[in-house]
């Protein structure tokens, strides 16, 4: 049964070939290791055979074979219809077992099992992803014929089906395949939606008898709920999608107007059902049925709210929603001192999330951000703002003040405050506390639900929300004075104990008093206060005195160290992260000295991230004062080292460092004192990050802040950076893709930094970049610029060990990049060229030949070729002599352009293709300090022994002439000074992500200004350097050089005379 070998086609499997599949199923479940790896690599063999989804089919519709082998089938047969139906890999179906599957796949619908059902179903979904409607248009109308039979079974699992396909339809988001998902909804809406009402009249009449009922008494119930939540679901997918948004369309949705009232009619219907049922009957099933129907509503009428707005409305369901929301929410009273929960959380999450989307409906605000805009776009606005100003009136009504101070009391008096859980864990894993309720999508947090339906509400309506919150706040402190935690404590716990003598006297279990885990509840209801006045920050600006309330309230919270007020010292820290725009400066000392103490919150690691969190917004903050924060630098540094030692959370160093990171940013040079303790700190976070790539470059940005820093003192650092840097840039380490990057930074910024060259930032680090950028180009501009300081720091003995590596890194790269790359590359070549002007031309031959045959081949633009001539510009200029053997050498492995001219030997043909492309491309040298290197190295080309120069001779002056009229013949001449500094083109490709701006460093600054100063380009004058190589070129050319003079055009001829004559 294996695969034929030698690359044939596999036999087909068949009927007879059922039972060695069905054996190989069954082995694969074995709890032998062997003969359940030696079966699981027996049906991957199978499963590229034809035939193999059609005996596994088979063995589904077998109901008596073994429900594990099936199981496992049933998987088997979804993996390999998903992998198989639609691709061009071996095995891949043929049309032929397609068609057979998709008749045999509606004869598998009705299975006992639910998972098996949830299989085939799954199976469907993606057939029909593929298929429908084109190679099966029947498959819907199938399944509709199935309905009509008496088989409960049979129709559950149709629904099933359906509810699969209608989602694995409506994720397509191509026009064509939307307009398809409309006809589908067009085919099975009604339909669906008549059985759905007949299910939700039986389920309505028999639900308040089942709740008080036996299971056994529930089971027809149980069955029909099942059918009608998967008709829910569907239902769901199809109003939602299958119809265009008229918050996009402005065009009303009849099914909403249809669907949307009986929903919130069924949702309040069950609500009253649950809320009726006895409290003395146990929790059952159906019960459990009940809840996930009451979530399903309320879940289906907020996205059909969402996709559907103006529809929503006037079918008239928006407010009575907002109603029914806006209850649940007043009506539990879960959280912090337990008591009864009458709703379960899930209920008001959903309920919270409605009103949040109704809040911030961008329609309802008559926004034309989610319109479609055609060419009536004018009267689309207007019918848009009719619409809004429909709205707005309902909304302002149902949302009077007296509902919006009782839910903004219930939102923060019940729903922010902390649990009895959050507080259990808090006491047990502080960190794991802090992340959970920092990290958590708000969406999935009640209290993120909570907070943020608050915080739209506070938008919408701040003059009537903020007087509540500031009186809440009011009433909380007067409940809870700063200092009172440990006496409010204290009395709690002696009312408790009195409260339980006494019920141990009348025989009553005792209860929990006023305290949560050793809380008061007063404390808690305090800092939910401060939570909501953080959240509100931005709209309680002109409603609370800031500093008053800092010095009266939370400097002495946050100096509070009993353990019943580490909540609100807590909240207290994070409230000011919240008002940093408010803080004044005078008052910034006394906040840092808090926060540092609470860093030092040993075994409170809760306390701790939230005070690296402040300091974090506060060092972040556009007013903060180097100076005002020296002082606690160093305990700031001290205490972030002691987190992170003891830190177990990733989360919670990555937190620690990214503080001392921006703290080291914001300092600048201001750090050097603390350099020796970071240095001694890093090395274990870098050890301990072993594994954890974010931090490792966390580390290493720091490290590019500390060079940086450090400056002429950064060989301080080397002990460290030098192994992280061997590390970092090996391109064969295992994480080499996440820290690569940033280790070429550290490297650069290093480099530009050092005084003096060291062994171990050029010689031992140099093959890594040879292998970096052979392996990528991603790298090209921070890579070539780490190879140009290399060069001005390494001088002579760089080249001399490492030349070959830097050449062959230029001979990979030129012609296989593009304008950017190559603009990267020419500044290390002119440099070389500059510093070594008589090795130099020799060590770059290989790299000069290629940039050569790319530039005559035409394959570069012209602002690179532009670019380009100026490396050959050099090295005329430095070395004329290396420039001609240059033509030499490349003559055999150069071809010629087909319009090159004429010449008496290839080297020379190569040659006057070059000089005929630079006088072509001269003027799109925009530089001046390269324009005149140009015309200098014209100037000298002239004396080489090549008669076919003079028949360019009126082009050459022509060009030398204009750059001396630009740099000394005129009288703007001089009058804007001329950069002569050409490494500087290095800096147009630098990375825009860059750490920190190196470019200016000492160090590297003072390499360039020497090699400036060295320039020729810099310290000569056109003129008489022209009038010099005239002198020269005429004892090369003899009479041949006057004759072409004397045949000048007149007027270029008075130019060349003045620029001579204008020589002292």
């Amino acid at each position: 049964m294996a695969v034929a070998a030698g690359g044939a086609v596999a036999a087909p499997l068949g009927p007879g070939d059922l039972p060695a599949v069905f054996q190989c199923l069954q082995s694969a479940l074995s709890h032998d290791p062997s003969t359940q790896k030696q079966a699981e690599a027996a049906l991957r063999e199978l499963e590229t055979r034809p035939g193999f989804c059609s005996c596994l089919a088979e063995i589904l519709a077998s109901k008596d074979a073994d429900h594990s082998a099936r199981w496992l089938a049933a998987v088997h047969f979804k993996n390999s219809c998903n992998k198989y139906w639609r691709s061009r890999l071996p095995g891949s179906l043929s049309e032929e077992e397609k068609a057979h599957l998709r008749g045999r796949l509606l004869d598998l619908v009705e299975q006992q099992d639910q998972q098996i059902a949830v299989q085939i179903a799954v199976v469907f979904s993606k057939v029909a992803r593929f298929d429908f409607p084109r190679a099966w248009p029947s498959l819907l109308s199938d399944l509709l014929a199935k309905l009509q039979g008496g088989n409960q079974l049979v129709q559950r699992r149709v629904y099933l089906v359906l509810h699969h396909i209608l989602k694995e339809l409506a994720s397509k988001r191509l026009a064509a395949d939307q307009r398809n998902f409309e006809q589908v909804t067009a085919l099975l809406l009604e339909p669906t939606w008549q059985q759905w009402a007949a299910d939700t009249q039986a389920v309505g009449a028999a639900l308040p008898g089942a709740l008080e009922a036996p299971l056994q008494a529930a089971q027809q119930l149980l069955v029909t709920f099942e059918r009608w939540l998967l008709q829910l679901k569907a239902l769901r997918r199809m109003v939602i999608f299958g119809f265009p948004s008229d918050a996009r369309s402005l065009a009303q949705v009849p099914a909403v107007g249809q669907v949307a009232p009986p929903l919130l009619a069924t949702l309040q219907q069950f609500s009253a059902a649950r809320a009726a049922r006895s409290a003395a009957a146990q929790r059952n099933q159906v019960q459990a049925m009940l809840d996930r129907a009451i979530l399903k509503l309320l879940k289906t009428l907020r996205q059909i709210q969402e996709a559907h707005p103006w529809s929503f409305f006037h079918c008239g369901a928006l407010i009575p929603c907002l109603e029914f929301c806006c209850g649940q929410v007043l009506e539990w009273h879960g959280g912090a001192g337990g008591g009864s929960v009458a709703v379960p959380p899930q209920f008001v999450m959903q309920s919270l999330l409605f009103i949040y989307g109704v809040q911030k409906c961008t329609s309802y605000r008559g926004s034309a951000s989610s319109l479609s805009l055609s060419s009536g776009a004018r009267s689309q606005i207007e019918q848009l703002k009719g619409l809004a100003g429909e709205v707005a009136p309902a909304l302002a009504a149902f949302w009077s003040a007296p509902r919006l101070q009782a839910f903004t009391a219930a939102v923060v008096e019940r729903l922010l405050p902390l649990t009895d859980k959050e507080l259990e864990e808090w006491e047990d894993s502080p960190e794991a506390f802090h992340h959970e309720l920092e990290n958590v999508a708000w969406e999935e947090s009640l209290r993120g639900c909570a907070e943020n339906t608050y915080l739209a509400l506070f938008e919408s309506h701040r003059e009537a929300v903020a007087p509540v919150v500031v009186q809440l706040l009011k009433s909380a402190s007067d409940a809870c004075p700063p200092g009172a935690a440990a006496q409010l404590a204290a009395a709690a716990q002696q009312q408790q104990q009195q409260q339980q003598q006494q019920q141990q006297q009348n025989g009553a279990a005792g209860g929990g008093g006023g305290l949560v885990q050793g809380i008061p509840a007063q404390v808690l209801a305090k800092e939910a206060a401060y939570q909501a006045v953080a959240a509100g920050a931005y709209e309680l600006h002109d409603y609370v005195d800031f500093t008053g309330f800092l010095h009266s309230s939370l400097l002495p919270e946050m100096a509070d160290r009993a353990r019943a007020a580490r909540p609100l010292r807590r909240r207290a820290i994070k409230l000011l992260s919240h008002w940093t725009a408010r803080l004044k400066k005078d008052d910034r000392p006394a906040v840092y000295r808090a926060l540092v103490a609470a860093l030092a919150e040993e075994g409170d690691a809760a306390m701790q991230l939230a005070a690296v969190g402040t300091l974090r917004a506060l060092v972040d903050d556009w007013e903060f004062d180097e100076a005002q924060f020296l002082e606690f630098v160093a305990p700031t540094f001290q205490q972030l080292a002691a987190l992170l030692s003891c830190a177990a959370e990733f989360d919670s160093q990555l937190a620690a460092f990214s503080l001392l990171d921006l703290v080291v940013d914001r300092l600048a040079d201001g750090v050097k004192p603390y350099a020796p303790g970071l240095l001694a700190l890093l090395p274990s976070v870098w050890q301990q990050a072993e594994g954890q790539s974010l931090l490792r470059i966390q580390v290493l940005v720091t490290l590019q802040r500390l060079v940086h820093a450090l400056g002429a003192e950064s060989p301080a650092t080397y002990p460290l950076v030098l192994p992280v840097l061997k590390l970092c840039t090996d391109p064969s380490q295992p994480d080499e893709l996440n820290l690569l990057e940033d280790g070429l930074q550290l490297w650069l910024v290093a480099l530009r930094h050092a005084p003096t060259p060291h062994p171990g930032l050029l010689g031992e680090l140099f093959p890594h970049l040879v292998a970096a950028m052979a392996k990528s180009t991603e790298h090209i501009a921070v890579g070539m610029k780490i190879a140009l300081s290399c060069v001005l720091l390494g001088r002579g003995e760089f080249l001399a060990a490492h030349g070959g590596g830097l050449v062959q890194i230029l001979c990979g790269f030129i012609g296989n990049v593009k304008d950017r790359g190559m603009l990267a590359l020419l500044p290390v070549m002119d440099a070389v060229v500059q510093c070594f002007p008589s090795e130099g031309p020799q060590l770059l031959a290989p790299a000069l030949q290629c940039l050569l045959a790319d530039l005559l081949a035409g394959r570069e633009s012209g602002l690179v070729a532009a670019a380009a001539l100026g490396v050959y510009a050099r090295v005329l200029l430095h070395n004329g002599p290396a420039f001609l053997q240059l033509f030499q050498a490349a003559a055999p492995h150069v071809q010629p352009p087909a319009d090159a001219p004429p010449a008496a030997d290839p080297a020379s043909r190569l040659l006057l293709s070059l000089v005929d492309l630079w006088l072509d491309k001269f003027d799109s040298i925009g530089q001046p300090a390269a324009r005149k290197l140009s015309a200098l190295a014209l100037c000298v080309l002239l004396t080489a022994p090549l008669p076919a120069l003079l028949d360019r001779l009126e082009l050459l002056v022509t060009h030398i002439t204009s750059v001396w009229f630009e740099v000394e013949g005129s009288d703007l001449a001089g009058s804007l000074p001329l950069s002569y500094e050409l490494l500087s083109a290095a800096r147009d490709v630098d990375d825009a992500g860059a750490v920190v701006p190196s470019e200016e460093a000492e160090g590297e600054c003072g390499r360039r200004k020497a090699l400036v100063d060295s320039d020729p380009v810099a310290n000569l004058r056109l003129s008489a350097f022209a009038k010099q190589q005239l002198e020269v070129a005429a004892g090369a050319h003899g009479g041949a050089l006057s004759g072409a003079l004397n045949a000048m055009d007149g007027s270029l001829a008075g130019q060349l005379k003045a620029m001579l004559d204008s020589v002292q």
